[in-house]
């Protein structure tokens, strides 16, 4: 899960960053992934992993890439990230 806020004027840009990397194809371990917005550009981004070592290596690897593309970096006021393991019982298939 990660929360991000965003500059009033930059959120359209931010927007289309995050789909295009959604339209990228699935990244490995990642198994979905999703996010929302309130009015007060407020961000909210979840992703599904195979494992906690696939997550780490997005963490690691992907992530920083994809926060130091043009309109992301520049565009967010704050990002915080929490790691919440999914227990299979809250799954629903």
């Amino acid at each position: 899960m990660a929360e991000c806020s965003v500059e009033n004027v930059k959120r359209a840009r931010f927007e289309q960053v995050l789909k295009d990397a959604g339209n990228r194809g699935m990244i490995p371990g990642m198994l979905s992934g999703a996010f929302g917005k309130r009015q007060n550009g407020r961000y909210l981004a979840a992703s599904l992993w195979d494992n906690e070592d696939s997550h780490q290596r997005y963490a690691d690897k992907e992530l920083p890439a994809l926060i130091n593309e043009p309109g992301v970096k520049d565009s967010t006021q704050r990002i915080s990230v929490s790691l919440i393991e999914l227990h299979p019982k809250w799954a629903v298939i």
